[in-house]
């Protein structure tokens, strides 16, 4: 019984140093009228909605994400987005000179992506 005691105070103490990491998201709204999908790393997000997405549970640093239309519509755009430790980032897709670029509502300026979408050819919808 003083085992289970002690087993127990060692889990309880060490449970202690346990804490959470701090984590971020990504918001992107896009077009009403064209949906799209987005790429993290190369690899599919979960989409929430035609119109938005949300990308969760980011650890602080910089992202490849490219942004793709739904039926190739429109060509695709890859950006780069810094996240910050323990915050968010909230973009608004944004038609610009016949590209779509997001708009960074923190900042309140675009930042611009480019066509580079070398990972779409392994992706199909």
């Amino acid at each position: 019984m003083v085992r289970l005691y002690l087993i127990l105070l060692v889990l309880v103490l060490g449970a202690g140093n346990v804490y959470a990491q701090p984590l971020s998201y990504i918001y992107i709204q896009g077009d009403k009228k064209i949906p799209f999908y987005v790429l993290l790393e190369g690899k599919m997000t979960s989409r929430y909605g035609k119109n938005y997405t949300i990308i969760p549970e980011l650890r602080g640093g910089t992202y490849n994400i490219d942004v793709v239309f739904q039926q190739r519509i429109v060509p695709a755009r890859r950006f780069v987005i810094d996240v910050p430790e323990n915050g968010y980032c909230g973009f608004v897709l944004d038609k610009v000179d016949d590209k779509y670029e997001l708009y960074d509502l923190q900042t309140k300026k675009y930042l611009k992506g480019s066509a580079d979408t070398t990972v779409l050819k392994y992706y199909k919808d």
